[in-house]
């Protein structure tokens, strides 16, 4: 109990409970749109490389192609997962579990020959976060539109009115606005504790294994 105790500080010490808040708000949004496929097509259009580090084989590296691709599924498909089980584990505890996961990813990375490399990690946490809190942004825009619109209020002098009187300090304060708000932070909070621990996991095992190589070799001599 008492581990479990000092994991769930060492949460609340990284992410507010309004940023918590925000993170499952976004999610819930994002993970009914498919957002683990969006995630991977994304990596794999900026670094064609995660085709390979997924092991994904396709013809072609194009939407359609990579829809149809079994192994594209299935990755986009634990993407989605393990960030599901990440979210659902926010403010709960073992909080723990979340970061065995990631430490065991990292492990089986090596495993199987896996290295991001520093720049590739990057990549992979911003991209997570700006998929699934950039539509959530986009949508929002769109219901605001949508609604006034529907009150009439977005012609003329009315519409000049309004923008004169944006109140900046709501704006700030909106989960969805601009690079700064809630959902955002919380979510690069959340990546970067996944993407250190993913790290860790990887780099431990290799020097493990090269521990265990040198032993080897002074026995043999």
């Amino acid at each position: 109990m008492g581990a479990c105790s000092s994991r769930k500080k060492q949460l609340s010490c990284e992410m507010s409970d309004e940023e918590v808040a925000a993170i499952r708000e976004v999610w819930i949004r994002a993970k009914t749109d498919n957002v683990g496929k969006k995630i991977l097509q994304t990596l794999i259009e900026k670094r064609p490389k995660f085709a390979e580090y997924f092991g994904i084989q396709s013809e072609s590296l194009d939407i359609r192609a990579l829809n149809q691709s079994k192994e594209f599924q299935l990755q986009a498909h634990r993407i989605q997962n393990f960030l599901d089980t990440a979210v659902g584990s926010l403010g709960f505890c073992p909080i723990s579990s979340v970061y065995d996961m990631a430490h065991r990813i990292g492990q089986i990375h090596f495993y199987r020959g896996v290295n991001f490399g520093a720049d590739n990690w990057l990549v992979f946490k911003k991209v997570t976060v700006d998929q699934v809190t950039t539509g959530t942004t986009d949508s929002s825009a769109r219901e605001k539109n949508d609604d006034t619109n529907s009150n009439g209020t977005t012609n003329g002098k009315i519409e000049n009115e309004q923008k004169d009187t944006v109140n900046p300090i709501a704006d700030i304060n909106n989960v969805y606005s601009g690079e700064n708000c809630l959902a955002r932070l919380g979510w690069n909070k959340l990546m970067t504790v996944i993407v250190r621990e993913m790290k860790r996991g990887f780099l431990e095992e290799a020097m493990r294994n090269c521990k265990e190589e040198d032993n080897n070799e002074l026995l043999k001599a």
